[in-house]
């Protein structure tokens, strides 16, 4: 077994240095790149996480996107209440009543939005728990059935 002493002799060896070195220029021109930025942000802050709740869809079981709908409100201070939020992303003049509808009877603990988004991912419409993990979403027109699921899975019975 080596000594502290011997440990800190070979690490001042000029070929362990010039290894550290590399290495560490590597990995500042890695993280000098957008991808690579990324890639090491969404690692630290779990963003890249994905729970399984059960759906194919693939915004399901992770952190909501901070959308900025289109009077300006982000997203992210809608849950501040500490209440779930379903998004309706049609243009409020054009807002499905059935969804409307639907939310009523969990609007104890989901709040109702609806408004068109900036950067709205090509999503129709999201349910995102309190915690800002999306626990459903649909790209296409209203699916009730899916919808009224997770409402129930996650907010209990209407």
């Amino acid at each position: 077994m080596r000594s502290h002493d011997e440990h800190r002799a070979l690490s001042q060896r000029p070929v362990v240095r010039r290894r550290g070195c590399l290495l560490a220029k590597r990995f500042r021109d890695l993280v000098g790149t957008r991808d690579g930025a990324t890639y090491f942000a969404e690692r630290v802050w779990g963003v890249s996480q994905r729970y399984d709740l059960g759906s194919s869809h693939p915004l399901v079981g992770r952190s909501m996107p901070d959308f900025e709908l289109a009077d300006g409100t982000r997203a992210g201070t809608l849950l501040r209440q500490g209440k779930g939020l379903f998004l309706d992303f049609a243009p409020a003049a054009s807002a499905d009543a059935s969804w409307d509808a639907l939310t009523r009877g969990w609007r104890q603990q989901v709040n109702y939005v609806a408004g068109d988004a900036r950067e709205r991912l090509g999503l129709r419409a999201v349910l995102v728990r309190p915690d800002g993990i999306v626990a459903w979403a649909t790209d296409s027109h209203p699916d009730e059935t899916g919808a009224a699921q997770a409402l129930s899975c996650w907010f209990g019975g209407a």
